[in-house]
């Protein structure tokens, strides 16, 4: 009655570009007793030898879920590359002295001001912003993609938990999104969806639309000292705040959005290269299954 997702799942390749998307395929990591599917979506990789099933293989191998099987979604792995290779670059301008005087200041977080950044710092987003750029992009088709598959029910009939870190946080997001632009035959589908650093504005009408897709929990792992994300997503969005940098409120008329849920993650992780190489704690601390976050109480409860 449930469906069965390996054949449907594993055996899925894409048959033609679709909406500019070169590269998208799911990859089994484990499978386990359980009704659920989990998929997880990398936001960078380091090389050629890297792939999406290796990140998620090591950070999923401890965490406590509710069984079932799961995967990876191997998603543009050459724009993911490229995006590795230019935040390795990025760190270490500023383990040279660029950014580190002002990591600890109040420019990064809620109440970060590009224009108060020094000139060399600004000067550093041109590293990234033509990678950061098309990610972006093919990160919100991937997403859109995603969606489309879940309705047609590749996972069969079992509830799905998502998650996902940097840009692969807004694949989800966005995935979330589309779901509810379905209407009817886009939500019963996610149970419960986690992004970890996500590049996408804090805003509450946003947040609130993505979880009436999520029958649980929609969480928003947060680190204020995310220099990265501060700086490269403020540079191409600076009438927004990002929901990577802080808490997301709610902008229900109840005051209250029992499926949303913010964690703090600062001290956990550093910034946003921190989030791959820290998953497993992470993972731990936030959890996927559908019970509360260790991080604090549900807002509002």
């Amino acid at each position: 009655a449930f469906g069965a997702t390996g054949a449907g799942m594993i055996g899925y390749r894409m048959m033609r570009r679709t909406a500019q998307i070169k590269d998208f395929a799911f990859d089994l990591i484990d499978s386990s007793e359980g009704l659920p599917v989990t998929i997880c979506v990398a936001g960078w990789l380091l090389d050629d030898a890297d792939t999406c099933w290796g990140v998620w293989d090591t950070a999923m191998r401890d965490v406590d879920g509710d069984g079932g099987d799961t995967y990876a979604l191997r998603w543009e792995s050459s724009e993911l590359r490229r995006m590795g290779k230019v935040l390795t670059e990025y760190v270490t301008q500023q383990a040279k002295g660029y950014a580190t005087t002002i990591i600890g200041t109040a420019v990064v977080g809620t109440a970060f001001g590009l224009l108060n950044l020094p000139r060399a710092i600004i000067g550093l987003t041109d590293m990234i912003d033509n990678t950061w750029a098309l990610c972006q992009v093919r990160s919100d088709l991937a997403g859109a993609h995603l969606a489309g598959l879940l309705v047609d029910r590749i996972q069969g009939h079992r509830p799905v938990t998502l998650v996902g870190y940097g840009m692969g946080a807004r694949v989800v997001l966005q995935c979330l999104l589309t779901l509810v632009e379905m209407g009817e035959k886009g939500l019963g589908i996610v149970e419960t969806a986690v992004c970890l650093g996500t590049p996408y504005p804090a805003s509450g009408k946003i947040w609130d639309k993505a979880s009436r897709a999520c029958a649980h929990r929609l969480v928003n792992g947060y680190c204020t000292s995310d220099l990265i994300l501060g700086i490269v997503f403020r540079a191409k969005n600076w009438r927004y705040s990002v929901a990577g940098l802080r808490a997301v409120e709610t902008e229900l008329k109840e005051g209250k959005n029992p499926i949303l849920e913010n964690v703090n993650l600062t001290g956990t992780v550093k910034g946003h290269w921190d989030y791959r190489e820290k998953l497993p704690e992470v993972l731990a601390r936030v959890g996927l299954s559908s019970g509360v976050a260790s991080g604090g109480p549900r807002p509002g409860s």
